[in-house]
């Protein structure tokens, strides 16, 4: 197995354990996304069930379901970019960690505000 930097170096526990917080990293995006893609197809599927002939409803139900599906898309491509930059960085020979953006961060920010939204919106029409 050839290397990239030299064999038996004082980094390469380091280097393999920042590897395998990536891959964890990643593992875990895939999961949040598969689970904000399931959240946005079975809530749509829910709220077309719980009223069907209602057109306000489908559309404030299609719509949520895209944003929540656009989020599991978005996480997971960002997630991939992320690993894919820090997989580069650890070939290196000059690895240096730098702290970078958080990716979960954004996400659950996205996320916090959908749900913000979708309350505000829900409380607003049961108060009609």
């Amino acid at each position: 197995m050839s290397s990239l930097y030299p064999p038996h170096t004082s980094d390469d526990l380091a280097r393999d354990r920042n590897r395998l917080a990536a891959a964890r990293s990643l593992l875990s995006f895939v999961r949040i996304s598969l689970t904000l893609i399931s959240i946005g197809v079975g809530l749509e599927q829910i709220l077309r069930a719980l009223s069907p002939s209602d057109r306000y409803i489908d559309g404030w139900a299609y719509g949520l379901s895209l944003v929540y599906v656009g989020l599991g898309v978005l996480s997971l491509g960002l997630a991939i970019a992320d690993y894919l930059a820090e997989s580069m960085q650890l070939r290196s020979p000059q690895y240096r960690y730098r702290p970078r953006r958080s990716v979960g961060k954004a996400i659950g920010l996205a996320v916090l505000a959908t749900g913000a939204i979708a309350f505000g919106w829900l409380g607003f029409d049961l108060l009609r």
